[in-house]
């Protein structure tokens, strides 16, 4: 009789350890992610990044009437800033959104090092990392809803680039035991090199595989592999809205009822004059409504849409019914 108790209480203290770690997992997964939002330096000095975006457009035109090409837009920009040189220099790119995600503040001394980090530091800068962790939250949670599926889950990464964020998402998944599979597919093959030696350095090269296509064959590559979770970040900022929505409609016809998509949009903000004539980094802005006008035209009808601290990024996560 004591023998059967003690296994009782053993077995009710393993289950009680359980809940207690899935409890302390799900409050992990809900907790908001540290956002950056230093705004003040930035919003008082807008009227000078305006000045500067005006000049370089007209020193643009200038050089271009004259059968040249500006190589330095701004010595304050891409003539001191070595980081900011190489932004420029990529944008629109994967190596340039690596930079942005990863540099390394108060790292280099002098001038130069100074010029990076503020710039660096501007508000679209912190709005692109929020977005990464902000994206990192959400496919974690939509990744959890998947948690006692029999087969394994699968992630498809449209314009992957690096696959940072998916990358690091599915390492700290995977001590918690979930079986987890990443499909990247990009143009830029040099963008799924460096996913792959990400995946590498932690871990999971063999749950991550990639593809260089063009997103026309996405509905193709997405019946083959099944995904139950797409992921499209960063390619709604170059696609107009009927390109779009039709995207999203042929996304929305290969996903499986209760499939999850995550997908992204910037926002009109006070910089983007500078990103455009400056940084040489031109895109389509959208207001909320706009957004949510693609997203209902291309057959989404359930989703959330949510916005970062500083209301830059917008990403709407949706699930087909």
């Amino acid at each position: 009789m004591k023998l059967a108790t003690t296994q009782a209480m053993a077995v009710s203290s393993t289950q009680e350890v359980r809940f207690n770690q899935r409890d302390q997992e799900a409050a992990l997964l809900s907790r908001e992610p540290s956002y950056e939002a230093v705004k003040w330096p930035y919003i008082v000095f807008a009227p000078l990044m305006w000045v500067l975006a005006m000049w370089v457009a007209v020193k643009k035109v200038t050089w271009r009437l004259a059968g040249g090409t500006l190589t330095t837009n701004t010595f304050w920009f891409d003539g001191l800033g070595e980081s900011c040189r190489a932004i420029k220099e990529n944008a629109m790119n994967w190596n340039a959104l690596d930079i942005i995600y990863n540099h390394q503040f108060r790292y280099k001394h002098g001038i130069r090092g100074k010029v990076d980090d503020f710039w660096i530091g501007m508000l679209n800068a912190q709005a692109v990392r929020n977005r990464l962790k902000m994206l990192k939250h959400e496919l974690s949670l939509a990744i959890s809803s998947y948690e006692h599926k029999d087969t394994e889950i699968k992630v498809l990464s449209l314009g992957s680039g690096a696959a940072q964020g998916i990358i690091e998402v599915i390492a700290s998944l995977k001590d918690r035991g979930i079986v987890l599979k990443a499909l990247l597919l990009d143009m830029d093959q040099s963008a799924l090199d460096y996913a792959k030696e990400l995946a590498y350095r932690n871990g999971i090269e063999d749950q991550v595989s990639t593809v260089n296509a063009r997103l026309s064959d996405t509905v193709a590559i997405a019946q083959q592999f099944k995904p139950d979770i797409i992921e499209m970040i960063g390619l709604l900022d170059y696609l107009p809205h009927k390109k779009a929505a039709g995207m999203l409609q042929r996304i929305c016809d290969v996903l499986p009822s209760g499939g999850t998509f995550i997908v992204c949009n910037i926002r009109h903000n006070v910089e983007q004059w500078f990103l455009k004539w400056v940084i040489n980094w031109g895109m389509i802005y959208r207001n909320p409504a706009a957004l949510k006008a693609i997203v209902e035209d291309g057959g989404f009808k359930n989703y959330r849409l949510m916005y970062e601290p500083l209301r830059i990024h917008g990403m709407v996560v949706a699930t087909k019914d």
